[in-house]
């Protein structure tokens, strides 16, 4: 299992993906050490994504929740689209070194407006490449239900309908195989849904689950805050997880 190599090699995937959808060479991209490690953003901005990022992070640091010395390697892909008939994409992929060598995080989207036969062609895709390594899609996608949930919400922001990720370092081509189907499954919807109409309601929707993602990160995810008291700037931060324009 080479980390190194699989998360190089679907950096580069993902931002020659933003670049071809969005008809740019232009690439922000900032570096910063921590106290315990080190985080990189790059992201790509234009019409038809609005703002898709990727980030690396390594920490080596006890894990909050267990207090175990812990070598976190994490890999993380958040694309907000200009069209809200295209869902945003959430993409957190976690290799965990402490006394186990385990695999964490998730694949999902949010949905707002995108039509139900772009959600389930993302999930039989997911699925089925579930089964071909022997684990059950319907156990994973449990799992991942209800992520982007706050207490006073009606419901999770997120489909529901991807996996999470919390498998044996055994389950390495899994993770590979799904994190890169589920990118290439994303970018074809992006792109396919790039230019559909789109009424005031369906703007509007956009417009508030991106504000809810933020208050998501802000008021209740774990991550999001414990990388900042390690020395992250919730500027770094907020380049890479929130959305370019947010309206209340």
């Amino acid at each position: 299992m080479d980390m190194e190599d699989f998360y190089s090699s679907l950096n580069s995937k993902a931002l020659d993906d933003f670049k071809r959808l969005d008809n740019t060479d232009k690439v922000h991209t900032e570096n910063r050490k921590l106290s315990v490690g080190s985080l990189e953003a790059h992201v790509v901005r234009g019409s038809v994504l609005a703002k898709a990022a990727t980030a690396r992070i390594q920490l080596k640091t006890p894990n909050p929740l267990i207090g175990e010395d812990t070598q976190f390697n994490i890999f993380q892909i958040k694309v907000y689209p200009a069209n809200p008939h295209t869902p945003i994409l959430l993409c957190n992929i976690e290799n965990r070194v402490a006394g186990e060598d385990r695999f964490n995080g998730f694949l999902d989207v949010a949905p707002v407006a995108a039509a139900h036969q772009d959600l389930e062609s993302m999930q039989t895709i997911i699925k089925d490449i579930c089964e071909k390594h022997g684990e059950t899609y319907e156990v994973l996608c449990g799992q991942v239900k209800d992520i982007y949930k706050m207490d006073h919400w009606d419901r999770a922001l997120n489909a529901g309908i991807g996996i999470r990720l919390e498998l044996p370092q055994q389950q390495f081509e899994l993770v590979a195989e799904a994190a890169q189907a589920w990118l290439e499954s994303y970018i074809a919807i992006a792109a396919k849904r790039a230019n559909a109409p789109f009424d005031a309601r369906a703007g509007a929707l956009m417009y508030d689950v991106r504000a809810r993602i933020m208050e998501f990160y802000m008021l209740k995810d774990m991550s999001f805050t414990v990388i900042q008291k390690l020395g992250a700037p919730l500027e770094l931060m907020g380049l890479i997880h929130f959305a370019p324009v947010v309206q209340y």
